[in-house]
C-alpha cells in the first residue's frame, strides 16, 4: 500500500520562533547567512514577529522607486544592497515558521520582478541618452521581458537564477543609430550587466537567456515576429511546456501581453494527435532514469532533479496541463500548486495523491531553500557527507535521522506517481539511465549516462540532439520528423552503443538525418521495424560506404525490407542479377534512362552485398563472387545499351565484339571498392572501323561518368596490349600477335586471370582458346622465374606496405599469394592447362590436384589468403584501404575477428601473422626472398 505524506516536519530552526534569533541560530551552519547578518546588522536588529512583510516591502520599495536617471553606479549598490537584505528578511521569516514556502518564494519573485524592471528602465533611458531609441517610456517601448520558469511562475527559490525572454515588438520599438535587433540586445546586455556583475556589494540576479528561440544562432533579444514564426514551425513541445508558466514581467505590458496572446494556440492546443501526445510521453521517457528502487535512498540526493524529486513533481503536473489544458481553460495556472488543485478537481488526479504531492512539493522545496542559504549556491544537491547533512537537517529544525527518513518517504511516494504516469508508454523506453535532450542544459545524468554507454563526448551528443530537435537537419524540419525522432532517440542511443561503436555510428546517423529528405517515412519506417533499425545502426558503426550510401539514398531502407535482401545472396540464382537489370533498361525510352537505372540497381545489390558481409550472412569468396556477378550485369546491359546507342547514331554495327574482365573482376575476387579491369576485344567488319573504338568509349563513359544517380564504377583499360598506347578497342588478330612476341611476363600474369563477360559467345570461346594458347607458350619462357621474381621486389621497393595490416602488400599478404599461384600456372600451363583459373583460390584447388604445388604449400597459400580476403572485404566496408589498429576501436577490433569467427582481436592478429609467414615462406621457396637482388634462379628449380 502506497505510503501517505502527513506527517512530515520542517520546524524552526533549534525549535526558535523569533526570527532575529531563528536567524542567528542558522547563521551557525550557513556562512552566507553569517555574512549578510555581519554586513546588515541594522537591519536584521529591526526584524520582529509582527514586521517581517513590512521590512521587506520597504527593500522592493528602495528599489522600484530608483528613478531612471540614476547613476548607474548607484543603481547596482541599490540592488545588490536591497537583495542582500531581502534575503536575510526571507530567510529569517523561513526558518523561524513565520513564513510558509509559497509566501517565501513570492517575495523572492517579487524581488526579482522589480530588479529586472529597475534594471530595464535603467538601460532603456542610457538607450535613450545615446539615442539609440526614440524618447518614449520603456512602457510604451515595444520591448519587454518575459519571465519563464520559477520565475515566470512566482516560485523563484532562494538562490536561483532567473530564466528571461527578451522580445520587441518590431511595430513598436522605435530606434534611430541602430538597427532593432542591436539596439535591442544591447539594452538587455546592459540589463544582465546590471543584474549579474559581481561587485563588493555581491551580485543580484545570475540571468539565463536561452530559452529564447534558437538560442545558438539568434540574439538574446528577439522580434515577436521571428518568434511567432519560429514556435508555429520548429517549436518543440518542451519548449511549450515551458511556456505555461511564462508572463510579462517588464517592459511593454501591452505589446507583452500580445504577444503571449498569440502564443495561446501554440501552448494550448485543442486538439493534439497522436504523434504530439507520443512526443509528451517520449519526454517523460527521456526524463525519466531507470534503475534499482534502493537509489531512492540515495544521500547524497538531487532535490530538483533527482528520482523523486521536485522535476517530477512539476513534469507530473505540467504534461496533463499541455495535453488537458487545451480543452480546459481552469488547467492554465503558472503555478504548480495551483495546477495540481485543478487536476484533481476535473479528477485528472486522485485526492489523496494531490495532497501528498503538495505537501512532498513544499518540503522539497524547503529543503532546497536550506541548501541554498549555507553558501548562496545555485546546488539542489544535499551534501555527501553526514557531518554535512546534519546541518541541512538542523536548518530543517530536526535531527538527521528523522531528516532522512521523511526525505526518503517523500521520494518514494513522488517517484511512484511520476513512474505510473503514463505507465504504458514507459514500456517501450530502453534500459540505462537519464536520456534528457529538452531545456538548453546538458542534463549532468544524460551525459554521465552517455559516457557509460561508451560515448567520448557526450556534449557533442547532447548538442547534435537538441539541433536535431530544433529541425536543424532535413530529416527534422517537420514536426512531426521532430516528435517522431524523440520517441526514437532513446531506442537509438543505446543501439549505438550495443553496437559497439558508439561515435561512429552517431556521427553517420547525423550525416543520414543531413541527408534524408523525407524524415517522416524513414523515421516512422525505423519506429515500426526495430530489427531493421538495429541493422542500420550497426551498419552504420562498422562500414562507412554502407553509410554514405544511406545517407546520401535513403530509400535504401525500403530496399532492406524486401524479403529478397535477407536472401543469401550465395543462393542467387545464376542470371538472376542480369535479368533484371535488363528488365528495367527495356522499360527505359532514353540511353540516359538506362544509365540512371543502372546505377540504382547497382547501388542497392550492392548495399544487399555489404550488408550481409558486414552481418556475417556472406564470406569473402561468397561476396567477391556476388559484387562480379554484379559487375557482370551491369557491364552486359550496358554493353548491350552503348551498342545500341552507338547504332542509333551511326547506323548497324555488325562486328563481332567482347567484354573481358581480368583483375579481381576475371578472378571474381571483388570488394565494395573495386574498379573494373575490362578488355574490348572485337573482329572488325570492313568500313566500320572506327564503330568499334566509339562503342568502347562509349560503354567506358557507361559504366563510369557520374549522372543525377551518381557513379557506377572506376574503369581502368591498362591492362589492354599496349597499355595506354594502344587502341581502346583491340582487334582479335591484334590480340593474338600481341602475345605471340610483344607481351612482358607481367602481361601473361595478368591474362590468367582473363575471362570474357559479355558479348558474341563465339568470339567468347575463340578469346579463351587464344587466351589459353598465349599462357601456355610462357611456360618455356626463358628467365620466367626470375621475371616473376623482380616484379614481387620491385613492387616491394617501390610500394612499402604500412604495416602487417596492409593486407595486400604486407609480406605474406595477398600479392605474395597471387604472384606465388600465377608464377605456378605459368610454368605448368603448357602440360596441364586445367590448372589456369582465374580465381586464385580455385587455382591453388587446382595446383595441388595436379601436384604442381605440395598439400602443405597449398594449404599454406589457400588458409593464409581465404583469411586476408575475408578481411580484406571486411575491411573495405569498414575502414576504406586504411586499417590501423592502434587507432581502431575495440568496437571495431571485436567485430572484426567476428567476422572471420576468431574470439577476439589478439587471437585474430597471432592467427593473422602467422598464415602471413606460412605464405612468405612458400613465396622465399618459389621466388625468394624481397628486400635482396639476389636472384631467382637460386631458388627452388622450376618443374
Amino acid at each position: 500500500m502506497t505510503e501517505r505524506l502527513l506527517d512530515l516536519t520542517i520546524g524552526p530552526v533549534g525549535g526558535l520562533t523569533s526570527p532575529l534569533d531563528a536567524l542567528r541560530a542558522a547563521a551557525e551552519d550557513a556562512p552566507y547567512l553569517a555574512r549578510l547578518l555581519n554586513r546588515h546588522a541594522g537591519a536584521a536588529e529591526a526584524m520582529t514577529d509582527n514586521n517581517l512583510s513590512d521590512l521587506f516591502s520597504a527593500q522592493l520599495h528602495a528599489i522600484s522607486s530608483l528613478p531612471s536617471d540614476t547613476p548607474l553606479d548607484d543603481v547596482s549598490r541599490v540592488l545588490r544592497t536591497s537583495k542582500e537584505v531581502s534575503h536575510m528578511i526571507a530567510a529569517a521569516g523561513d526558518l523561524s515558521g513565520h513564513w510558509d514556502v509559497s509566501r517565501v518564494t513570492q517575495s523572492l519573485t517579487d524581488l526579482a520582478d522589480v530588479s529586472v524592471r529597475a534594471a530595464l528602465e535603467v538601460a532603456f533611458a542610457e538607450a535613450v541618452r545615446r539615442g539609440d531609441v526614440a524618447p518614449t517610456p520603456v512602457e510604451d517601448s515595444g520591448l519587454f521581458l518575459i519571465a519563464m520558469g520559477k520565475m515566470g511562475a512566482r516560485e523563484l527559490n532562494y538562490s536561483s537564477d532567473i530564466d528571461l525572454i527578451a522580445v520587441f515588438d518590431p511595430d513598436r520599438f522605435k530606434t534611430a543609430a541602430r538597427s532593432q535587433k542591436d539596439a535591442a540586445a544591447k539594452i538587455i546586455r546592459d540589463v544582465v550587466q546590471l543584474l549579474e556583475a559581481r561587485t563588493e556589494h555581491g551580485y543580484v540576479f545570475r540571468t539565463d537567456l536561452r530559452l529564447r528561440p534558437d538560442p545558438g544562432s539568434t540574439q538574446i533579444a528577439v522580434s515577436a515576429s521571428a518568434a511567432l514564426d519560429y514556435y508555429e514551425t520548429i517549436g518543440q513541445n518542451w519548449e511549450r511546456m515551458a511556456y505555461i508558466k511564462a508572463r510579462v514581467c517588464a517592459g511593454d505590458q501591452d505589446a507583452g501581453g500580445k504577444y503571449l496572446e498569440a502564443l495561446e494556440p501554440y501552448v494550448w492546443r485543442h486538439h493534439l494527435d497522436y504523434w504530439a501526445i507520443a512526443d509528451i510521453h517520449a519526454i517523460k521517457r527521456q526524463i525519466h532514469a531507470q534503475g534499482r528502487h534502493a537509489e531512492l535512498d540515495a544521500k547524497d540526493f538531487d532535490v530538483k532533479l533527482g528520482r523523486g524529486g521536485i522535476r517530477e513533481i512539476e513534469f507530473f503536473v505540467q504534461t496533463q496541463q499541455l495535453i488537458l489544458g487545451g480543452r480546459n481553460s481552469d488547467l492554465r495556472s503558472r503555478e504548480t500548486l495551483s495546477a495540481l488543485r485543478a487536476l484533481e478537481e476535473i479528477d485528472a488526479v486522485d485526492t489523496d495523491l494531490a495532497e501528498d504531492l503538495d505537501r512532498a512539493y513544499a518540503y522539497l522545496r524547503a529543503v532546497e531553500h536550506r541548501i541554498q542559504m549555507v553558501n548562496d549556491e545555485q546546488t539542489h544537491r544535499l551534501p555527501d557527507t553526514p557531518e554535512r547533512r546534519a546541518k541541512i537537517a538542523r536548518l530543517c529544525g530536526v535531527e538527521l535521522e528523522v531528516f532522512e527518513a521523511d526525505l526518503a518517504k517523500v521520494r518514494r511516494r513522488v517517484h511512484s506517481a511520476y513512474s505510473d504516469l503514463f505507465a504504458q508508454e514507459e514500456r517501450l523506453s530502453g534500459e540505462g539511465g537519464n536520456l534528457v535532450f529538452t531545456g538548453v542544459d546538458d542534463d549532468p545524468d544524460t551525459l554521465a549516462t552517455l559516457a557509460e554507454m561508451g560515448f567520448s563526448s557526450p556534449e557533442t551528443v547532447t548538442k547534435a540532439v537538441r539541433n536535431w530537435h530544433r529541425g536543424g537537419v532535413a530529416g527534422t524540419r517537420s514536426a512531426r520528423g521532430r516528435q517522431l525522432l524523440t520517441v526514437l532517440t532513446p531506442r537509438l542511443l543505446q543501439m549505438m552503443a550495443d553496437a559497439g561503436e558508439p561515435d561512429a555510428a552517431f556521427t553517420r546517423f547525423g550525416d543520414f538525418l543531413s541527408g534524408v529528405r523525407g524524415g517522416v517515412q524513414a523515421l516512422s519506417l525505423m519506429l515500426a521495424e526495430p530489427a531493421l533499425t538495429a541493422d542500420l545502426i550497426a551498419t552504420m558503426s562498422f562500414a562507412p560506404k554502407l553509410a554514405r550510401d544511406l545517407a546520401s539514398r535513403p530509400a535504401l531502407l525500403d530496399a532492406m525490407l524486401d524479403a529478397r535482401f535477407q536472401h543469401p545472396v550465395q543462393d542467387d540464382p545464376a542470371g538472376e542479377r542480369e535479368a533484371a537489370l535488363r528488365a528495367l533498361a527495356e522499360s527505359c525510352e532514353y540511353f540516359e534512362d538506362v544509365l540512371n537505372a543502372a546505377r540504382r540497381f547497382h547501388r542497392e545489390e550492392a548495399f544487399r552485398i555489404g550488408y550481409q558481409l558486414l552481418r556475417g550472412k556472406a564470406h569473402a569468396v561468397e561476396a567477391g563472387a556476388a559484387y562480379a556477378d554484379l559487375a557482370d550485369a551491369c557491364i552486359a546491359v550496358l554493353a548491350d545499351a552503348a551498342k545500341a546507342e552507338i547504332e542509333r547514331r551511326f547506323g548497324p554495327w555488325t562486328a563481332k565484339w567482347a567484354v573481358c574482365g581480368l583483375g579481381k573482376l576475371g578472378g571474381r575476387e571483388m570488394t565494395a571498392t573495386s574498379d573494373l579491369d575490362i578488355m574490348v576485344i572485337y573482329e572488325p567488319q570492313e568500313g566500320q572501323e572506327d564503330l568499334a573504338a566509339r562503342f568502347t568509349q562509349r560503354l567506358i563513359s557507361a559504366l563510369s561518368a557520374p549522372t543525377e544517380e551518381g557513379a557506377l564504377y572506376e574503369v581502368d583499360m591498362q591492362l589492354r596490349p599496349s597499355g595506354r598506347a594502344g587502341p581502346v578497342a583491340v582487334k582479335i588478330s591484334a590480340f593474338e600477335t600481341y602475345y605471340q612476341d610483344k607481351a612482358w611476363t607481367w602481361e601473361f600474369m595478368a591474362l590468367t586471370r582473363l575471362r570474357p563477360i559479355a558479348g558474341d559467345p563465339d568470339l567468347c570461346a575463340r578469346i579463351q582458346d587464344l587466351t589459353c594458347k598465349a599462357v601456355g607458350e610462357c611456360s618455356s619462357k626463358p628467365g620466367l622465374t626470375d621475371d616473376v621474381a623482380d616484379m614481387r621486389r620491385r613492387i616491394a621497393r617501390e610500394r612499402k606496405p604500412s604495416s602487417r595490416w596492409d593486407l595486400k602488400l604486407a609480406e605474406g599478404g595477398v600479392v605474395d599469394a597471387e604472384f606465388v599461384v600465377q608464377h605456378a600456372m605459368l610454368l605448368a600451363a603448357a602440360e596441364t592447362p586445367g590448372v589456369v583459373k582465374a580465381n586464385t583460390l580455385a587455382a591453388i584447388d587446382a595446383l595441388s590436384a595436379s601436384g604442381r604445388v605440395s598439400s602443405a604449400e597449398a594449404s599454406a597459400l589457400r588458409d593464409g589468403l581465404s583469411l586476408q580476403l575475408n578481411l580484406q572485404q571486411a575491411l573495405r566496408i569498414a575502414a576504406s584501404d586504411q586499417y590501423d589498429p592502434s587507432a581502431a576501436s575495440e568496437g571495431l577490433k571485436t567485430w572484426l575477428a567476428g567476422v572471420v569467427d576468431i574470439t577476439d582481436f589478439a587471437s585474430l592478429e597471432a592467427e593473422l601473422f602467422a598464415r602471413q609467414d606460412a605464405i612468405a615462406e612458400v613465396r622465399l621457396k618459389k621466388l625468394g626472398p624481397l628486400a635482396t637482388e639476389t636472384p631467382a634462379s637460386s631458388v627452388e628449380p622450376s618443374g
